[in-house]
């Protein structure tokens, strides 16, 4: 059985020597979107994605082959039981993922715009990879920036420095509101100029570093 990193990654693989314009993140971002509000059609999924209905004709095509997805001639889009295991099993690793653009103060913002996901038990996870490692992801992947935290009972902090609080950082107050997570989670902030991009930074990180199981 194929890992949900390979799954992705085979959606999106060239065919005859032609590169697809979605990536990875499309895929993730498609499932997700019908899983909270389905059925949908391709000119409101063309919207959602930022991409050509061309673009998501081809995706819904591909998605269908391996089983994620049907498409009714009338409602639209919706997922299959496959679809909604994979959602599932994404969901159990990624539980949020959202913009923080209006959240996130001066105090910490690095870019007009900010996607933050939360990883559950991803300390561990993000010590084993290495903070450096996840940030590098992230921008390697278009952001500008990214930003690591870590959450404990006590605290939800900026690594490596405990003291690098919500007692410090008021943004940090409100993302542990907003985004709730529980001790040992971590949360993955993407920065860009451009909302999509900031987003696209951050799924694609998500299933490239978090995403490589059955």
């Amino acid at each position: 059985m194929t890992t949900l990193r390979a799954l992705f990654y085979e959606i999106v693989a060239s065919k005859k020597g032609v590169r697809p314009s979605f990536e990875p993140a499309h895929a993730v971002k498609l499932l997700l979107i019908l899983y909270e509000r389905e059925p949908i059609g391709r000119n409101t999924l063309s919207k959602m994605l930022s991409l050509s209905i061309t673009s998501v004709r081809t995706l819904i095509r591909r998605m269908k082959e391996w089983e994620l997805i049907s498409v009714d001639t009338v409602g639209g889009c919706y997922l299959t039981n496959k679809g909604r295991e994979v959602v599932s099993k994404i969901l159990s690793i990624v539980p949020r993922i959202c913009d923080i653009s209006r959240i996130i103060g001066e105090d910490l913002r690095l870019a007009k715009y900010a996607w933050a996901s939360v990883i559950k038990q991803g300390v561990a996870l993000i010590e084993k990879i290495g903070i450096v490692n996840v940030r590098d992801s992230v921008v390697a992947h278009g952001s500008k920036a990214s930003l690591i935290i870590f959450a404990s009972n006590e605290h939800t902090y900026i690594p490596p420095d405990y003291s690098f609080n919500e007692t410090k950082y008021s943004s940090l107050r409100r993302l542990k509101e907003l985004l709730a997570p529980g001790n040992g989670d971590a949360i993955i902030v993407s920065f860009s100029e451009d909302p999509i991009r900031a987003e696209k930074a951050l799924l694609n990180t998500i299933i490239d570093l978090f995403l490589d199981f059955k």
